[in-house]
């Protein structure tokens, strides 16, 4: 009995249209420029994880955990993760709104960068 042959593989999905990656560029410049512009505005956004982030630039262990002081001894209500990018860039550049928010704003543009590979036409 002769054996079946294999179904045929579906063709592999090209690189896309030739725009697709500038108009990418693009979207994330023309959002990154919104997002940068005027920046310090809003002061320290949110003063609650402000402060937070402060302590976290302070102390390690409250880095570490996410407290709201640098003598640990209370903790946000978010995952300590989510504030280690900002309390980096404040150790690194000093207090100030631009070091609070710019981390947010890079991350920003990463997801979107993210979520356009995650679900861009594959054929």
């Amino acid at each position: 009995m002769p054996v079946p042959a294999p179904p045929p593989r579906p063709a592999e999905p090209g690189p896309g249209p030739r725009w697709a990656r500038p108009a990418l560029y693009g979207m994330l410049l023309a959002v990154g420029l919104a997002y940068f512009w005027n920046l310090s505005a809003s002061g320290y956004a949110n003063s609650f994880y402000s402060a937070a982030v402060q302590a976290g630039s302070e102390s390690w262990k409250a880095l570490f955990f996410g407290s709201l002081d640098s003598a640990n001894a209370i903790t946000v209500d978010k995952p300590p993760a989510a504030l280690w990018p900002m309390a980096l860039s404040v150790r690194l550049f000093g207090l100030n709104s631009w070091a609070i928010l710019a981390p947010q704003v890079l991350m920003a543009l990463a997801t979107a960068a993210v979520l356009n590979t995650a679900v861009r036409r594959r054929f």
